[in-house]
């Protein structure tokens, strides 16, 4: 059990270098996140010599808290976050008043460039998840009977669920980046088919989001209830599934800052009375107006599926 964080990392490296696009995409991606590259790179490698320690205690009878498990295999993830923060508020800051123009323009690759650490942050938390998730499994079938390990196969189920929306929020990160860092080279014929692709793209993603959004609401009020009925004495297993679960919600909804900053830029500049009904849909639709076009093209429409 302790090889399987260093595993799931080393796989999903590789599976990564393939999804940007080989190791040049890399190096790209490193320059845009600046020194956030080395401290991501550096907290991922702790976190997974930490993760397969405590993984490694399971055979000896030994287990690790399920928050403290699943706490640090979001670290990398919440890690991401406070990178792409921090690059947003950076863009933002440096805009000049009345954005049009070349300051649109900038705000566009910024963005683009802001999700790089959040990109590898959730992708390298969604590996580290899986092999908790698994790591619980295994534990599970070596013990016997009793509530609590049961209580940790909900808390695998919940890590896993965990784990899926980290991938999907790297594959959100990722399509982001794509698009942003490469509009202003397209051509002004090509945007329109570009964003309109990259809109249905997210919108699945959106739609998986809103699943494991539930899947996790359910699991966490499970895993408390089962940890609460079971042992209500126990107030330590209880609370700390309550916390698990607090950890959750907090994760996905920091997770949401950097693109909320995006959004608010872009209904600044966006013509008055167009609503931001979708976060990611009204980003989108700004972005097209947000690079100048070198030939004449009106700006297409982009109407939000309801």
């Amino acid at each position: 059990m302790a090889a399987l964080p260093p595993m799931a990392v080393a796989g999903f490296g590789l599976a990564l270098l393939s999804l940007v696009g080989g190791g040049a995409q890399v190096w790209r991606m490193a320059g845009a996140s600046g020194a956030y590259s080395l401290l991501m790179v550096t907290g991922v490698v702790g976190v997974t010599c930490v993760l397969s320690a405590l993984l490694g205690m399971g055979p000896a009878g030994k287990h690790a808290p399920l928050v403290v498990l699943v706490g640090l295999a979001t670290l990398p993830w919440m890690l991401g976050i406070a990178g792409s923060q921090e690059s947003m508020e950076r863009v933002l800051a440096t805009l000049p008043e009345g954005h049009h123009g070349e300051a649109l323009a900038q705000w566009v690759s910024g963005t683009g460039e802001a999700m790089v650490t959040r990109l590898v942050g959730a992708w390298m938390s969604a590996a580290l998840l899986g092999a908790v998730a698994l790591g619980l499994v295994l534990q599970h079938k070596r013990a016997t009977h009793g509530g609590e390990p049961s209580g940790r196969l909900l808390g695998a189920a919940l890590g896993l669920a965990l784990g899926g929306m980290a991938l999907v929020v790297a594959l959100e990160a990722h399509q982001l980046f794509a698009l942003f860092t490469s509009l202003g080279e397209r051509a002004p014929e090509t945007r329109a088919l570009l964003i309109s692709a990259s809109t249905d793209t997210l919108a699945r993603l959106q739609a998986c989001r809103m699943a494991l959004m539930g899947l996790m609401a359910i699991l966490s009020l499970a895993l408390v209830c089962w940890q609460f009925f079971l042992h209500p004495d126990a107030v330590g297993q209880w609370a700390g599934s309550l916390m698990l679960g607090a950890i959750v919600a907090l994760v996905v909804i920091l997770d949401g800052r950097p693109l909320r900053l995006a959004a608010e830029e872009a209904s600044r500049a966006q013509v008055p009375g167009t609503p931001l009904s979708s976060l990611i849909r009204g980003v989108l639709a700004d972005a097209l107006e947000a690079v100048p076009p070198t030939g004449h093209l009106p700006a297409p429409t982009l109407t939000p599926k309801p």
